[in-house]
């Protein structure tokens, strides 16, 4: 069933690709397609594809996409209506219904457009779900729920846990997810296209004004964020701790030792926002999941 997800993520990735880009995906043999992570496309440059966290070149001879085909990716990508993703759009990335985030590069805005213009490289990251994943990992003690930091570079698997994290805790607890671009969840219409099990989710939005608004309306348990990078995210989620609620969340970062460079991170660790950190490292068998306890914070 799970390879069958799998099939299915990579071929909903793959449409959004212009019939000739389309075709040299599948060039892919299946069980490639089953690790298939992203595909690259930039403009005059190979078409690619990060398999297993190696970069693969698509086709029997290399494809150079065309900015017309890179024009009509992000029709596709957008349903033909750009208009509707102009928020995301705005902070250079793009989620479709089917969970797919769509980095994208060009000319940096100006003036009041603060569109990208004249796009060379388009970035497809596949989204999956992953039943069982993080099962092993013992998230609640005695007193319940721990508030976890998942720590891993860019493309290492962050939001896949986090998504399944959240649907496995919300069978115990009343978790509220700050879904500020779309990707844990992928709601459409309001309704997830993932299972997130018995979530609220709140979708779009910056995470100043969402989490906030979660804490007054939803009373959540677990209150659980991707990527937080700002100084504003790491204020948020203090004040979050300072109410009670539990906290899941996701950052870049290589080891513990990155919570320390970074000014705002070491505040929470710090603060003790955060109870045990959960490390994703990619290695030649597969990823690896270390959960690592943080100090205890004294009162």
């Amino acid at each position: 069933m799970q390879n069958t997800d799998f099939l299915k993520s990579f071929h909903t990735a793959a449409q959004l690709l212009p019939e000739r880009l389309w075709r040299a995906a599948y060039s892919l043999k299946e069980q490639e397609r089953l690790q298939c992570e992203e595909f690259r496309v930039r403009q005059g440059r190979p078409l690619a594809a990060t398999v297993a966290g190696k970069t693969v070149l698509l086709g029997d001879v290399p494809v150079l996409p065309t900015k017309e085909e890179l024009d009509e990716l992000l029709a596709r990508a957008t349903e033909c209506s750009v208009h509707t993703y102009l928020e995301q759009l705005w902070q250079g990335f793009l989620t479709t219904r089917h969970g797919h985030r769509l980095g994208l590069c060009g000319q940096a805005p100006e003036g009041e457009s603060r569109l990208l213009r004249g796009l060379s490289s388009i970035n497809i990251r596949i989204a999956r779900q992953v039943p069982g994943l993080g099962g092993e990992l013992p998230l609640c003690g005695e007193e319940g729920f721990r508030s976890t930091l998942i720590l891993a570079p860019p493309g290492a698997g962050k939001t896949t846990l986090l998504r399944e994290l959240c649907r496995r805790l919300s069978a115990d607890f009343r978790v509220a997810v700050a879904d500020e671009r779309y990707e844990i969840a992928a709601c459409a219409g309001g309704v997830p296209r993932f299972s997130v099990g018995s979530c609220d989710v709140l979708s779009g939005g910056q995470k100043r004004e969402t989490i906030p608004m979660l804490l007054r309306s939803m009373s959540p348990q677990i209150l659980a964020v991707d990527e937080i990078t700002r100084q504003e995210d790491c204020d948020c989620l203090l004040d979050c701790a300072a109410c009670g609620c539990g906290l899941l969340a996701t950052a870049h970062g290589s080891g513990l030792s990155d919570l320390q460079r970074r000014p705002a991170y070491r505040r929470l660790v710090e603060c003790g926002a955060f109870r045990q950190v959960i490390l994703i490292r990619q290695t030649a068998a597969g990823r690896e999941y270390t959960l690592l306890p943080l100090p205890e914070v004294s009162a």
